[in-house]
């Protein structure tokens, strides 16, 4: 089984995003391009790394796959079956996803409580999307109590890590005094870093405070 693994992720790393498995390759539908006899063998390849192996890198791959219906039809059960196996196995970003899931992502009914619960897990192992995430259920009050000092303390950690939207609402933050101390020159660094990592929105307030 050792050599599943990489099998695995070298399909997933060379243009192998989501699809969903077939237990009999089907023929080509000409309206999705994804639906080649070579996507659906990868496919089924994955589901039987992951059936045999319960790997969850893999697990979270196969979750995509079904998500996104790329190699057959799509199946949003079977995707969050899947993405729930490598996540209680501690994958973090299979949390971070089934934070998203339960956020309404995908069509799911949405469920903020879980959402957070899913979020809070992947956060706390350092996934700065997660992170952002989890920062704006504090600050909304949607599935946690509403805590703009929380909110404040996950951006800051997304931040640190660049992520432009983390560090846009960090700059906010400190911008109008919410959840931190009110601080022009922390605004300032932390909307000009969002800037620089492209979220343009950022802009129009440096400009106001410069």
């Amino acid at each position: 089984m050792a050599g599943i693994l990489p099998l695995a992720v070298a399909i997933f790393t060379t243009g192998f995003s989501a699809a969903a498995f077939a237990s009999e390759p089907a023929s080509q539908d000409p309206v999705n391009p994804w639906s080649s006899p070579n996507e659906i063998r990868k496919t089924l390849e994955l589901r039987r790394a992951a059936e045999a192996t319960g790997d969850p890198q893999i697990e979270f791959i196969l979750g995509t796959c079904y998500e996104s219906g790329r190699g057959i039809s799509r199946d949003m059960t079977q995707a969050l079956q899947w993405f729930r196996k490598s996540a209680d196995q501690g994958y973090d970003a299979a949390q971070y996803k089934l934070g998203c899931c339960y956020n309404g992502e995908g069509g799911y009914a949405r469920d903020t409580g879980k959402a957070v619960v899913w979020w809070s897990r992947a956060a706390t192992q350092g996934n700065a999307d997660a992170q952002y995430c989890l920062g704006l259920s504090y600050f909304a009050g949607e599935g946690v109590g509403k805590s703009p000092s929380d909110a404040a303390l996950w951006w800051a950690k997304a931040a640190a890590q660049n992520h432009p939207d983390a560090q846009y609402y960090l700059g906010i933050s400190y911008f109008l005094g919410l959840g931190v101390p009110k601080a022009r020159e922390q605004a300032i660094f932390w909307l000009g870093k969002a800037l620089a990592n492209g979220n343009l929105d950022a802009s129009a307030i440096l400009n106001e405070l410069k």
